[in-house]
């Protein structure tokens, strides 16, 4: 019975110095990443002015599924006087497949009070593939069917504008590609080409950014867009661009 009882406390001394060496596992870091910016923007080609813009980002990862969430608010004015006052909103979600492959669901919502659109929504569902994936650089393509809605500021809008003076809602497709890629520790470079066909128009947005760290939860932000169009009326420029410098805050 002694030799039972000394047995048993053997193990139990044996399996508490055990659980007293193992290292506690490291925590798992958030699936949820935030940030916030702020910064200056200056528009030219059918509209020409500079204000200051703000903007928050979301980004949730969990195992399979991806989610980026952001949205812009920009305001000025000009003598005195309100002169532009935009919010846009978007919204999209992937799940890995395999091999690469991906589903994904999008939407974008723009309310413009003094642009050509009191409202341009987009919402669209396809497939995407991942081209290339390594450490520091990734490109992702993707391609699907959607709806779009426009309503158009018929008291903005003249009659040289880039818009049809009624309401769209009308099938498109839509495809993008996302690349990104980081050259040095504190720096990423990222180029993005999104592109909506209908039969109302068909826009292809260009955006280019690179950000770069100041410290671990500040970056510094410049990016260029430009926004192309396949139909215009005469006399009106084809193309709009935007160029943002922006102080980025990582919570």
């Amino acid at each position: 019975m002694a030799r039972y009882i000394l047995t048993l406390l053997l193990l139990a001394t044996t399996a508490a110095n055990a659980s007293e060496e193992t290292p506690k596992a490291p925590s798992e870091p958030s699936p949820l990443t935030s940030t916030i910016g702020l910064g200056y923007q200056a528009l030219s080609g059918n509209s020409d002015s500079q204000t200051f813009n703000g903007n928050v980002a979301l980004t949730y990862t969990k195992g399979r599924y991806q989610t980026n969430a952001d949205a812009k608010f920009i305001m000025a004015k000009k003598d005195g006087q309100e002169d532009k006052r935009k919010m846009s909103m978007s919204l999209k979600s992937k799940r890995m497949i395999r091999d690469g492959y991906y589903f994904y669901g999008n939407g974008s919502y723009i309310d413009d009070r003094y642009g050509p659109y009191y409202a341009d929504s987009i919402v669209s569902t396809g497939i995407g593939y991942r081209l290339f994936s390594y450490e520091t650089f990734q490109t992702l393509v993707d391609i699907g069917p959607g709806f779009r809605h426009q309503d158009p500021n018929l008291d903005e809008i003249k009659n040289d504008s880039i818009v049809k003076q009624e309401v769209v809602n009308e099938m498109v497709l839509q495809s993008t590609i996302d690349i990104q890629w980081k050259p040095l520790k504190t720096l990423t470079l990222s180029a993005k080409f999104n592109v909506v066909s209908g039969q109302s128009n068909t826009t292809l947005e260009s955006s280019l950014n690179a950000t770069n760290d100041i410290t671990d939860n500040i970056a510094l932000n410049i990016g260029y867009t430009q926004t192309a169009y396949s139909w215009v009326p005469e006399g009106m420029k084809n193309s709009d661009t935007t160029t943002t410098i922006s102080l980025i805050y990582t919570l």
